[in-house]
């Protein structure tokens, strides 16, 4: 696996932003995060990162759901469906 080391954001809702170059593969990538904040204890550090978990009442109050909403897609399930098939149509030529 080739390392390349690239500049990122990470914003406030807790996304990453980069810019990837042009011409990179689809597929897997293992990203690592150096978080250039010398002044951070181990403890604080080991806050910042501790995930806690939504109830499921919360994460509809967050709004936090209708994920397929921009994929155009009602359910997982048809997704997973409309992949199967565009893949076995990319194998066929």
């Amino acid at each position: 696996m080739a390392t390349i080391y690239l500049d990122g954001k990470i914003t406030e809702r807790g996304q990453l932003e980069v810019d990837l170059p042009a011409g990179l593969p689809a597929g897997k990538a293992r990203v690592t995060i150096e978080v250039p904040s010398p002044d951070w204890t181990a403890e604080e550090l080991a806050k910042a990162l501790k995930v806690q978990p939504l109830t499921g009442a919360e994460i509809i109050a967050a709004g936090l759901t209708g994920g397929w909403k921009e994929e155009e897609v009602e359910s997982g399930a048809e997704w997973v469906e409309r992949r199967r098939r565009e893949r076995r149509e990319q194998r066929q030529w």
